[in-house]
């Protein structure tokens, strides 16, 4: 019996065992199960898919979906193309404006800092060291066209009498000249006639010939009108036989008198502020034109020298400045560039 058993046992070694084992290895039954709720997910979505088509109430929402964008698509959407069609070229135009506003503004912003610069710089530094910004240059001295024979308002030039254009003395005196550009002339101061001699001061003549065409001549001088409308007389005749070379005269009863100072000629009594700008007075005396510095031009008094040439010399300086705009910028220019600001 025990040789049977043997038997059997040794014939299941050769022959393979047709049952599966009860249990698969672990990664192949996790692999089966994967593939198994795949196919379970793929089924549930397409029957999901295919209830959704076929529910009614789907439909009708995509459809109420639709009608609510179209309007905004019909409607809505063109309006706010056209809308920003028309209003493009507007705001181009603003945003250009706004831009140059803002430049202009800049600007001057830059300007104003700038000069504020410069002043602080110049209240600091010393009056010779070299700044880094550059005011605005003054005013013109002359205007852009110099055109000669262009009408334009003349300029007056107002001449004082004594030791300017000429000297007198009364008769009988030790220093008394005799010569072709003298004469004798009688004058009467309160019903008592005196002769006096009245020297012309060399070139006389010419030069109130010359300047006569540049400008409108007046006199003023310190002396009564006793003893000066004679002279002039004189010296208009003299000058021009034709017409009167003098506008204007004025005497000592137009003068300003001051304690210790003596008589001044204010030219503010007889032109206004702003014409200041179109006067000249030439005279020997600096006190004569106290008041109006700017304004004048001294020449050195004439006594008796017959080489005397000042009347001549000034012609050029004087022809300058019946072209110029304003004869205080030039005449004003012994102060230095103050006189630019005083002005403006």
């Amino acid at each position: 019996m025990n040789s049977v058993k043997v038997l059997f046992s040794s014939i299941d070694n050769f022959i393979p065992n047709q049952d599966p084992p009860a249990d698969p290895p672990a990664d192949e039954a996790s692999a089966e199960l994967s593939q198994i709720y795949e196919d379970n997910e793929g089924e549930n979505e397409a029957e999901s898919q295919e209830d959704e088509s076929l529910n009614p109430h789907y439909s009708l929402h995509v459809l109420f979906q639709l009608l609510l964008r179209l309007p905004h698509l019909v409607v809505i959407k063109p309006l706010a193309f056209f809308w920003r069609l028309l209003l493009h070229p507007f705001s181009l135009i603003l945003k250009s404006v706004d831009f140059d506003y803002a430049y202009h503004v800049d600007v001057q912003e830059k300007m104003d800092l700038i000069k504020h610069e410069n002043i602080l710089s110049n209240s600091i530094k010393s009056p010779t060291a070299s700044s880094k910004y550059i005011l605005p240059p003054p005013q013109r001295l002359f205007p852009l066209v110099r055109n000669p024979g262009k009408a334009r308002r003349r300029k007056t030039l107002i001449l004082d009498l004594d030791e300017t254009l000429i000297h007198s003395l009364s008769k009988g005196s030790p220093r008394s000249l005799s010569g072709h550009d003298s004469n004798i002339i009688e004058i009467k101061l309160n019903s008592v006639a005196t002769l006096y001699h009245v020297h012309r001061r060399p070139y006389c003549d010419y030069f109130l010939k010359e300047i006569s065409k540049w400008f409108d001549l007046h006199i003023f001088t310190a002396s009564v009108r006793e003893y000066a409308d004679p002279i002039i007389d004189w010296l208009e005749n003299e000058a021009a036989s034709d017409e009167k070379i003098f506008k204007k005269r004025y005497y000592r009863n137009d003068c300003t008198y001051r304690n210790g100072v003596g008589y001044i000629k204010d030219l503010t009594k007889f032109f206004p502020v702003e014409d200041l700008k179109n006067v000249i007075i030439l005279d020997n005396s600096p006190v004569s034109y106290a008041l109006n510095e700017d304004n004048g031009v001294m020449i050195e008094g004439w006594i008796n020298d017959q080489n005397d040439k000042d009347l001549l010399n000034l012609l050029p300086m004087l022809h300058s400045l019946s072209l110029c705009i304003d004869v205080r910028f030039i005449l004003g220019l012994r102060q230095g560039e103050k006189v630019f600001e005083s002005y403006r």
